[in-house]
């Protein structure tokens, strides 16, 4: 069958394209040697490279320091006064130390910069470092044995996946090969974000060095596992005794007590709690005892040579910091670094960063040192970008140790500021002063326009403890002015729900010059995740559906169900991270938003989100707006900001128009609804027709007329096209300025017949930075022409739309979940309700 009109346009960009943007995407994959785990396990279990505060401590034997891993390097802290000494240093970020019994060695993992993940061990009294490992695999969790003649560690070799091994070590070097403590095992099925490969992480050596404890997700279908009793041989997994048995998540890293008996960990309780606290349990298995209370997370516990106390990171104060808790009484404190006492020469930087007035104003800063690593503040939250672009977030002014030499350092506001960049000289033993300007390149919001995220997410298990006044600051840096923050589940647990405010209105944080929404992110994994903005009286639960093993692990209610439950309190809904890559989306899995074509067709949904470049939603999108489906386009990236490594806040946003109304939550929701509204990671597109807006109709007699279209493209990035669409058609190739960061164009075009005209820009991969993105996009809602009153139709569109519901039915069809005939049949009623609206455009169609 022939494809819809304008699709055949999208699919002849697309063999091209893939081949330009793998190189790109392929930051978005770091390391490459871990084939099972994705985002969550690189955020909640391997280190962050680097933290700016310290991270994974490590008691010395005779419990003077406790080394930790901050800034790149391996520290020793002295728990009493803060003060901090760093042990190592060198061109990678070091974590995981763990201190030999005998006092002389510390093994910690290097990362490469999200390459690889080796092992390395430094002399501690000459502070001489060397490497144990130098491959292409990933190694973590090094720990000495008891009697320190056997490091257990976690590594993905041979194949990829997350194994336990065991191997001799003396005077710093390895004294042996290596056993494997577990093999790769394979699940019945691909689990919900864990795949088919089981994992075996986070070992932890009993007293007498004869066993291990380690969490591993072997035969559990949702979670990173139990916990486990291991003999510490050879295939030791075979025989290992589930100790703990709870939908854990990367966090429990058990560490055994000087007494042998109990081992304290850190946990959720699965979904009892939004937050890691600490518990404490028998060996050989039993029932736990919680020790904090936390409102906030307590993780990475190790448990002091004498037993008294347990050293951990706590987030209470946002940032991760190193604490400690007595074992006995319950006193609990955080350690501050009151001194960094460096091994090397290091100058500070200060600087401020400026609007053309010369007031402070909030920015994202890109730092660099001589040294060609990363360095934040210490009291800033250092990231990675989904890009892989290292970063922090930064109110206006900030002051950073780093290694002396030439920094180049660039700081971005958003897609209205233009970036700019400097080459600075750090002296060492020197404050150097620098001031940055961050001039606007043009003001959307002058001209009605008003920009934010639709896709933002604040506390989702993250090292940060986030705040909504943290996350306005990250969205005041990134220059948004509408926050929509969505509460949403991780697996059983519901993040941030008390922060839900009834109403349906602001959140009262909210200022002039930024408005905070807290919708709901609803999260069925089958039939696709939603945005619900606007609930005036409650969540609506259960917050998913279709999770193998639990009590909804059926299909039903169907995402139709639930919109409606929503729109019942008034809310505005739509899908969101609905497709990705470049391929069409009817030949693949459907993609992330499955039920969209049904929804669309029975029009209980608003919008459909674009959460990173892609040409794969232009598809199904353009088989709606080609059959006259109002269904709007809108941007929202997905951010997790209290991850260290996630897409930034802002970076896929939607820019809707509100006009005399001003930045107001219901103007902004009203005018997307209504598809004023364009989709952008950059480039700013404007577009007319005879003076109407997008989601606006031109109203041209029987027989059609001409129209008068106005085009105007700006962006920080410069861009490889412009093109104008009809239909679904590109009718008109756009020529760019000098520099390629804008466009202007003016034409008068006869239309003949109803349709939608929509432009798009998008830019070379090469050219993304400082972009959080693969390639620049963005592109416009349809501008709408009525000829004669008639509908807009396309038989081929509708056919697509059928097609894919056929294949989607199939798909429920498969479905282990079910939980009666009677569920099928609701459902499968809503899929017959759509097919009857497309065979019926199908038919106006051919007349």
């Amino acid at each position: 069958m022939r494809q819809p009109a304008g699709l055949r346009a999208v699919a002849a960009s697309v063999v091209c394209a893939l081949a330009v943007v793998s190189s790109v995407l392929g930051q978005e994959n770091p390391y490459p040697a871990a084939k099972t785990g994705g985002n969550y396990m690189h955020n909640y279990y391997l280190p962050p490279a680097p933290s700016s505060t310290p991270w994974a401590p490590a008691w010395s034997p005779d419990g003077r320091w406790i080394a930790v891993a901050m800034s790149g390097s391996i520290w020793k802290v002295d728990p009493a006064s803060g003060v901090a000494d760093e042990i190592t240093y060198d061109e990678k970020y070091h974590s995981m130390p763990s201190w030999s019994p005998d006092g002389n060695w510390i093994i910690y993992t290097a990362d490469d910069g999200g390459k690889t993940l080796q092992l390395s061990i430094v002399n501690v009294a000459t502070g001489e470092a060397r490497a144990l490992t130098n491959d292409t695999f990933v190694y973590t969790d090094p720990v000495f044995s008891p009697d320190g003649t056997r490091v257990a560690y976690v590594s993905t070799k041979p194949n990829g996946f997350f194994n336990v091994y065991i191997r001799p070590i003396k005077g710093g070097q390895w004294a042996g090969d290596e056993i494997a403590v577990s093999t790769d095992n394979k699940y019945r099925n691909s689990r919900l974000y864990f795949g088919v490969e089981d994992v075996h992480i986070t070992p932890a050596w009993t007293h007498d060095g004869r066993q291990l404890v380690l969490v591993s997700n072997r035969g559990v279908a949702l979670g990173s596992g139990h916990i486990w009793l291991v003999p510490a041989a050879t295939g030791g997994m075979n025989d290992a005794q589930s100790v703990v048995v709870e939908q854990t998540l990367y966090r429990a890293r058990p560490d055994v007590s000087i007494d042998g008996k109990r081992f304290v960990y850190s946990s959720t309780r699965g979904a009892a709690d939004q937050f890691s606290n600490l518990y404490v349990q028998p060996v050989a298995g039993g029932e736990p005892y919680k020790l904090t209370f936390f409102e906030h997370d307590a993780f990475h516990p190790r448990w002091s040579p004498d037993g008294e106390t347990i050293a951990y990171i706590d987030n209470r104060e946002g940032l991760p910091q190193l604490a400690l808790l007595d074992v006995y009484g319950g006193a609990n404190r955080i350690v501050r670094i009151v001194d960094r006492r460096w091994k090397r020469p290091m100058g500070v930087l200060s600087v401020r960063t400026v609007d053309e007035r010369g007031q402070p104003t909030g920015a994202r800063i890109h730092l660099t040192a001589a040294d060609g690593k990363f360095y934040a503040p210490a009291d800033a939250y250092a990231r990675v970008s989904a890009a892989g672009d290292r970063m922090f977030h930064s109110t206006g002014e900030f002051r950073v140790e780093l290694r002396p030499g030439k920094a180049r350092l660039t700081a971005v506001k958003g897609f209205e500021v233009l970036p700019q960049s400097a080459e600075l000289d750090i002296a060492a033993n020197v404050v150097t002063p620098a001031q940055i300007v961050l001039k606007r390149m043009t003001d959307m919001s002058a001209k009605g326009w008003h920009g934010g995220s639709t896709h933002v997410h604040m506390n989702y298990g993250g090292n940060l403890h986030n705040t909504l006044e943290n996350l306005m600051m990250m969205s005041e840096a990134e220059d948004q002015d509408i926050v929509l923050e969505q509460i949403a589940n991780k697996d059983n647990r519901i993040l941030d729900y008390q922060f839900f405010v009834p109403g349906g209105g602001p959140h009262p944080l909210s200022r002039k010059d930024m408005v905070l929404v807290v919708g709901q992110e609803y999260r069925p994994p089958f039939w696709g995740h939603v945005f619900m903005f606007g609930l005036r009286d409650h969540l609506i639960s259960p917050f998913t559906t279709g999770y193998e093993g639990t009590a909804i692990e059926s299909l039903y209610p169907s995402n139709t169900d639930m919109f409606r439950k929503a729109r019942a309190q008034g809310a505005s809904v739509g899908y969101v991270h609905a497709y990705a890559g470049e391929r069409d989306p009817l030949e693949t899995d459907l993609g992330g938003a499955k039920g969209a074509i049904v929804d669309a067709a029975l029009g209980t949904m608003d919008a459909i989100e674009w959460s990173a470049a892609t040409r794969a939603g232009f598809f199904p999108l353009y088989a709606m707006w080609n059959n006259g489906l109002k269904v709007t386009a809108v941007g929202g990236e997905d951010s997790i900001s209290n991850l260290h490594g996630s897409k930034l806040v802002g970076s896929q946003r939607t820019y809707v128009f509100t006009g005399g109304r001003g930045l107001d939550m219901h103007a902004w929701l009203d005018g997307m609804r209504a598809g004023r509204a364009f989709v952008t990671n950059g480039p700013l597109v404007e577009l007319t027709v005879n003076g109407a807006l997008p989601g606006e109709t031109v109203p041209l007699p029987a027989g059609g007329g001409s129209v008068s279209l106005q085009a105007r493209v700006r962006s920080i990035v410069p861009l490889q096209k412009v093109t104008l669409y009809f239909n679904g058609q590109a009718v008109e190739d756009i020529p760019l300025a000098a520099d390629r960061k804008g466009a202007d164009f003016s034409k008068t075009l006869q239309v003949a017949a109803s349709g939608w005209y929509h432009l798009r820009a998008e830019g070379a991969p090469a050219d993304r930075f400082p972009l959080d993105t693969a390639y620049a996009q963005g592109f416009t809602n349809p501008v709408w022409v009525s000829v004669g009153n008639s509908p807009v139709r396309d038989r081929a569109s509708a056919e697509y739309a059928l097609r894919w519901i056929d294949k989607l039915q199939k798909l429920t069809e498969a479905w282990p979940g079910w939980r009666s005939q009677k569920e099928k049949d609701h459902v499968y009623a809503q899929f017959d309700e759509a097919r009857k609206v497309y065979r019926q455009f199908a038919s106006e169609a051919a007349r």
